[in-house]
């Protein structure tokens, strides 16, 4: 079976963090794959809205998502605290790539103990755990690699737009 390949950048545009919630999981007792793809999405907003703009109004314009891939590398569970970076790259006239490093964030021990996890091996500093049901987790694993090809678009004329200027210079100021 041919996998799809994603590769994450070196340049770093923003990240955030989200928790996988009861209703992400699905029957596997893991992160469904289409909750996976609302998470992208809340991390895209995120993205937009630290930089000022909405999802509709990026300088006057919004966006739309032209195609999307997701290369899965581990499970995660309910529990987990995901770390999302974000990079854009291949800006075109009216389109640009985002990718998505999708990490599994170690749970420091106190959280752990909170929330009734018995202390392991992790809380004592080494990288293997057990999240609130008992499935193995290692901290600072990857996840995903995802890719959505982002189109800029006018929704009172119905046709893509060439990518704001703005935005662009926002984003050079987000490189890390």
């Amino acid at each position: 079976m041919s996998r799809v390949v994603i590769n994450f950048p070196d340049v770093t545009h923003f990240s955030t963090e989200l928790s996988v919630r009861i209703g992400d999981i699905n029957q596997g007792n893991h992160l469904g794959h289409d909750r996976m793809i609302t998470l992208v999405h809340e991390a895209r907003i995120q993205f937009f809205r630290a930089l000022g703009y909405d999802e509709l109004d990026i300088d006057g314009v919004g966006t739309l998502v032209a195609d999307l891939a997701i290369s899965y590398q581990n499970e995660a569970f309910y529990g987990d605290c995901l770390r999302f970076d974000i990079s854009v790259q291949d800006i075109s006239r009216k389109s640009c790539q985002f990718i998505y490093r999708v990490v599994r964030l170690a749970v420091p021990s106190a959280v752990a103990n909170i929330e009734g996890l018995k202390e392991t091996e992790a809380s004592k500093g080494d990288t293997n755990s057990s999240d609130i049901d008992g499935n193995p987790v290692k901290s600072d694993e990857l996840i995903a690699l995802a890719k959505t090809g982002v189109v800029f678009f006018d929704y009172v004329l119905r046709k893509s737009v060439a990518v704001p200027d703005g935005f662009i210079t926002q984003l050079d100021k987000q490189s890390v």
